[in-house]
């Protein structure tokens, strides 16, 4: 994986539409049925059960086209390519951030794929395959206050807000231990607090920042570098199903190898541009 893909592709991001982050009426959505554990019953099932959390682009987001809501973004097209070469049906099940890990460490969901950073914590509940993307934070902040934060230090009082269960929640308990936190399950609800004044700023990857300055006038990103550690993603499985992890890997591996990846995160940067223009 060329992992410089996001410092030449970020310019040209654009989104028409970032809808109802927390819709539950995805296309192929997931009924609550346990997902299957092996490689044989995932293909007897006939059905790929993937846990998202489809507001993250360019990774996953619900794009409506048509008066139709379906969840896309390259991780869903490589959760695709992983159920095509099994030879099964891919079922997306949306939910929060907070929730991906016990839905499949419970078996409800055969494998988790959301931009989600293998940590040494969420390693004890599921495995992981490969990184597969690096990138890093950001802070999205209203345009008007741009001159106002500027450096680190310009940061101490902000109000911040941020995903649940995610690094960048750490991080901010970490550093900002005296700062205001809001702690959302949808970005939805921290652009919502952002846009009306309570919060100051949010915690983000930089490619998920940018989209929504992108689709948002008022917001920018803020240009400070916080020192916080890149973010890597990995596909997560339940824990000990080694023969599972190891063919995900090698499929992960080779999309990787032969360009598929890339070729995919450029795919969705382009329906977000011909979205933006319909």
């Amino acid at each position: 994986m060329k992992k410089n893909w996001a410092k030449s592709l970020l310019g040209i991001f654009s989104i028409l539409t970032l809808a109802a982050c927390g819709a539950n009426d995805t296309a192929g959505a997931n009924n609550g049925d346990t997902a299957s554990t092996t490689i044989a019953e995932i293909q007897e099932k006939g059905e790929l059960v993937v846990a998202t959390s489809a507001d993250y682009p360019p990774y996953e987001w619900h794009l409506v086209k048509g008066g139709k809501d379906t969840v896309v973004g390259f991780d869903i097209d490589i959760a695709q390519n992983i159920a095509d070469e099994l030879g099964v049906e891919l079922v997306i099940n949306d939910m929060d951030f907070n929730g991906l890990i016990p839905a499949v460490s419970t078996g409800k969901a055969d494998l988790v794929i959301a931009g989600m950073n293998p940590t040494p914590e969420r390693a004890e509940n599921v495995d992981f395959t490969d990184v597969y993307v690096t990138t890093k934070d950001v802070v999205l902040i209203r345009k008007e206050d741009q001159e106002k934060y500027t450096s680190k230090e310009t940061l101490k009082d902000l109000k911040w807000a941020t995903q649940k269960a995610t690094i960048q929640e750490e991080f901010l308990i970490e550093n900002y231990p005296d700062s205001y936190l809001q702690s959302v399950g949808k970005w939805g609800a921290a652009i919502l607090s952002l846009t009306t004044g309570k919060v100051d700023g949010i915690l983000m990857v930089e490619t998920v920042a940018n989209q929504y300055a992108k689709s948002n006038e008022d917001l920018a990103v803020a240009e400070i570098d916080l020192g916080s550690e890149p973010n890597q993603a990995a596909i997560a499985v339940q824990k000990g199903n080694e023969d599972f992890l190891e063919t995900v890997n090698g499929l992960l591996n080779k999309m990787q190898e032969d360009g598929t990846v890339e070729q995919l995160i450029e795919k969705n940067v382009q329906l977000m541009e011909e979205s933006n223009t319909n």
